[in-house]
């Protein structure tokens, strides 16, 4: 089996594309380490190969490349539509192909909602706007999510999506309905795929949408937060609600996680006060403070739950649909391996999470030009309202007030200092809003 592929002229062109994520390392050689031959109609076929980019410096990365035969060396087999369909149709009909070093095996779930009926001919359509990611609509009914920078190991969004589809009732997300493996050495997650959802609205623009009318939020607006709430509050006591499977069965929270949580956020403080101090060395100012609040979390007695949880949970990964919330992207955050993404970890993580999303909203807003209103406060009272009404007495939360508010407060200045590195790498005019929440921070003595 012979892939198709000009390796010599793989360099160039993983540069041009969107979702290659080592664009500003010096690329040492690229190799294939497996691919499949997939049959076309009319004698025609495309390779699916993952290829392994080695750099001058940091380590290797592997990525999915679907190619056509090109006199150019390189052809994205995605501008062929007959492609996207084959590679949904290895996924809808289960279908199994031997690779050159293992196999591809396409799964459908056997769901209620896996019964879908489509179209014949299938009309498949590539969403223009590229990210990590490709992303093909199905018969306006699915969408297939192409994985193109591969992981090893167990894809959380894939684990996580299957465990809701199959295992529980909740469905305030787009469900999960297939996915395209790769088995053997070059095992990986390569494709999803989801109910597609149009017509929606996410979360960010809706809230900012909502911000921007105004000193005060409506009550509409605030009604919609404590749905919000309670949508997150359902996804938990459903991530909890398993016995029997080790991946999601809740775990007794104990001194030793909240010791080792605290530690980690004092050695990301030490680092990421580190990476500011160019940019806000105001921030030395509060050092002390900070670690000490950090360090106060080892000091929580330690009661509730382990669970899996969203794990990288913000405006931006909800949708607004037909006067409802859908929660969504259940990938973790990229800065963390597939092992990290998987373990669990206080349902309380996710919340405070959103919270900081509703930070950035106000600034946003402010930074447009709206004065100062009394937004911030009340979304965050709505938000925490209906997730608190939706999660009362649940094993997985804290048993008490004290505990539940030092711990909140601990994984917000987690994701602060998150923000603060990701703004920095990405975008270093937005660090001043996470720098201005550190510097407000309340720390309790």
């Amino acid at each position: 089996m012979t892939a198709p592929i000009d390796l010599t002229k793989l360099p160039d062109y993983l540069r041009g594309q969107r979702w290659f994520a080592g664009k500003a390392w010096p690329i040492k050689s690229v190799s294939t380490v497996d691919h499949v031959n997939v049959d076309l109609p009319g004698d025609r076929s495309f390779t699916l190969a993952v290829v392994e980019v080695v750099y001058e410096l940091g380590s290797p990365e592997r990525y999915l490349l679907p190619v056509l035969p090109s006199e150019e060396g390189v052809k994205d087999a995605f501008e062929d539509a007959e492609v996207l369909r084959a590679l949904f149709q290895l996924i809808r009909e289960k279908r199994e192909l031997p690779s050159a070093s293992g196999k591809l095996v396409g799964e459908w779930l056997d769901t209620p909602e896996g019964l879908i009926a489509l179209p014949s001919p299938l009309p498949v359509r590539r969403l223009q706007v590229e990210q990590s990611n490709t992303s093909v609509v199905v018969g306006e009914q699915l969408i297939l999510k192409v994985i193109r920078k591969l992981e090893a190991g167990i894809n959380p969004e894939y684990e996580v999506g299957r465990f809701l589809a199959t295992k529980t009732s909740f469905r305030a997300t787009p469900t999960l309905l297939g996915a395209l493996q790769s088995e053997g050495p070059a095992g990986a997650t390569l494709a999803v795929v989801h109910r597609f959802i149009p017509d929606v609205t996410d979360g960010w623009r809706y809230t900012l949408d909502c911000f921007r009318q105004g000193p005060r939020l409506s009550d509409a607006f605030l009604k919609d937060l404590r749905v919000l709430g309670e949508r997150l509050g359902q996804l938990h006591h459903a991530l909890a609600s398993s016995t029997d499977d080790p991946a999601f069965a809740p775990e007794p929270l104990l001194a030793e996680d909240v010791q080792r949580w605290s530690a980690s956020i004092v050695g990301e403080m030490g680092v990421t006060l580190s990476q500011a101090a160019r940019h806000s060395p105001e921030l030395e100012n509060r050092r002390e403070d900070l670690i000490g609040h950090a360090r106060q979390l080892a000091h929580v007695p330690p009661s509730g739950q382990k669970i899996r949880i969203h794990g990288d949970l913000h405006l931006g990964q909800v949708l607004r649909s037909g006067g409802d919330w859908l929660l969504f992207d259940f990938e973790g955050e990229p800065g963390r391996s597939f092992a990290q993404r998987r373990e669990k970890y206080s349902a309380l993580r996710d919340v405070a999470g959103m919270l900081r999303s509703f930070d950035y909203a106000e600034a946003t807003v402010r930074l447009e030009g709206q004065p100062e209103g009394d937004r911030l406060q009340p979304a965050r009272q709505a938000f925490l309202e209906g997730y608190r009404a939706t999660t009362a007495g649940a094993a997985f939360l804290p048993q008490s007030e004290a505990s539940f508010t030092a711990m909140l407060g601990a994984f917000e200045l987690e994701k602060m200092l998150y923000e603060v590195r990701y703004e920095l790498q990405n975008r270093p005019d937005w660090v001043r809003i996470p720098v201005q929440a550190l510097m407000r921070m309340e720390v309790r003595k």
